[in-house]
């Protein structure tokens, strides 16, 4: 039987402990690379408290998946003979009890004592401690040879190469923004130059350079948003010292590194390299904290992300079903059992239950009510929903009047591709392609193509109005 350690041998090695991830928190500093690898290592590890990730990093370098001992056996898999463990802190909170003016630890406490705890009558308190505990990485376990494969196990989102999910991430960063009420503004309210974007604290706004590349706007309204999330007016009036702009710029840069990192975006122009410049007379707790708080900010946004793109990998399944079996099943979930909705009312409720859903139930909708046959396509058409049209040329359906409408639901189909389905107010709107421009939801080249259908509308409208006005000046001439 193992000799148990005593409580000055136990502080001794969480001190060990401490001082390791101090210096690993220090070497970070040393250079770009450096940070770089850091950054990486938090991508994988966001769901570990900073330290921890840390203390793992610097034990198991290169590690990709840990977990405790019973864990490992819960998924099938038995830590290798002979493996150490690699050393966490694992949170331990301790009640204490008033016992005579003193606080005692509960569980030493005599019973009447602890009665009057569970009973109220006795104040107590928890104090949070630190043990040390040990986890083992997957390589160390048998997981591999048994053919369970990490994403197996964490169900983390691993992209497989390619930026085929750049639209999906798009949106997640968009329901993001608006989770936190973030304003993301048409264009800048200046020209900005070069710069990729900025942030209006003031406002608690966002703007992108309108020059950017697809790839430049998510990676930038990561870097944005990681500013709006760190640096807004009510953080930055809660902290004690106030950060410098370069501190702002390198924290919001290294959140969007993580984060870009780890979807599978590239990395390559970011800037990191101006590190040195402020951490050279800083203390060590200012640079766990600069750290700490990337390492909370990525987890939240990647976790974020990694929900959204879960719940559309459940509707892709979903996607499986007749247009007619979902709308059914929505009806079930929603509680609509013979309910006399408005379209109005419907859109609006999907999207305070279930946002995600309001595009693939809109998509659905307008396939059950036109009877769309998708292969049959050959220009791009739209479905303006409840209008009592089927699916128009783009271009006549977007030049409807849409004014007089509490809400505008549309649904595009494009030839060989997915249907796209959005809605708007049209006090804020003007029309379907107005939406589609300020939601993103196609890319520029084919945004540009539907806004010239439309243009030719517009172009063979203006020539029957200019050939009638001819004709009535033949006439008065006669």
């Amino acid at each position: 039987m193992a000799k148990m350690k005593t409580n000055e041998e136990r502080k001794a090695e969480l001190d060990a402990l401490t001082e390791q991830m101090g210096k690993q928190i220090d070497s970070y500093f040393e250079s770009p690379e450096k940070i770089r690898e850091h950054l990486q290592f938090l991508g994988k590890f966001h769901q570990y408290s900073m330290r921890n990730a840390i203390l793992i990093e610097s034990q198991f370098p290169g590690a990709v998946a840990v977990g405790s001992y019973p864990f490992w056996e819960k998924q099938g898999a038995q830590v290798q003979k002979g493996e150490r463990g690699i050393k966490v802190f694992v949170p331990n909170p301790v009640t204490y009890a008033l016992h005579k003016d003193e606080w005692v630890p509960l569980s030493k406490a005599p019973k009447p004592i602890k009665d009057g705890v569970k009973q109220g009558r006795i104040p107590s308190r928890k104090m949070m401690y630190f043990k040390i505990g040990h986890v083992f990485e997957y390589t160390q376990t048998d997981a591999r040879e048994k053919g369970i494969e990490v994403s197996d196990i964490f169900k983390r989102y691993h992209r497989d190469g390619g930026l085929e999910n750049e639209q999906d991430i798009r949106n997640a960063l968009m329901t993001l923004a608006d989770a936190r009420n973030v304003t993301l503004l048409e264009e800048p309210l200046d020209e900005i130059g070069t710069a990729k974007g900025c942030y209006y604290p003031e406002l608690h706004a966002i703007a992108l350079n309108p020059r950017n590349s697809s790839i430049e706007d998510i990676t930038v309204l990561i870097h944005e948003l990681a500013h709006a999330e760190l640096h807004n007016q009510e953080r930055n009036f809660e902290r004690d010292n106030p950060l410098t702009a370069p501190e702002k710029e390198f924290q919001a840069e290294m959140v969007a590194y993580v984060v870009s990192h780890q979807l599978g975006f590239p990395t390559n122009d970011f800037s990191l390299s101006y590190l040195a410049g402020w951490t050279k007379d800083k203390e060590l707790l200012d640079k766990e904290k600069l750290l700490q708080e990337v390492h909370q900010t990525s987890a939240t946004f990647l976790d974020h992300i990694e929900s959204h793109l879960e719940k559309l990998h459940t509707l892709e399944q979903d996607k499986e079903q007749t247009p007619l079996e979902y709308i059914a099943q929505l009806n079930r979930r929603m509680g609509w059992k013979d309910a006399d909705l408005s379209l109005y009312e419907r859109v609006h409720a999907v999207q305070s239950v279930f946002p995600e859903e309001v595009e693939p139930y809109l998509n659905a909708k307008a396939a059950l009510e036109t009877n769309l046959k998708v292969d049959r396509v050959d220009e791009p058409l739209m479905y303006i929903h409840g209008k009592g049209f089927g699916f128009q040329p783009f271009g006549i359906a977007n030049n409807h009047d849409f004014s007089e409408e509490a809400i505008v639901a549309y649904t595009v189909v494009l030839p060989n591709q997915p249907l796209i389905s959005g809605h708007f107010d049209p006090e804020r709107t003007v029309h379907p392609l107005h939406d589609l421009e300020k939601s993103n939801k196609v890319e520029k080249p084919v945004l540009k193509s539907l806004e010239n259908y439309w243009h030719d509308v517009l172009l063979e409208k203006e020539k029957k109005s200019l050939s009638r006005t001819d004709l009535l000046n033949i006439e008065r001439l006669i």
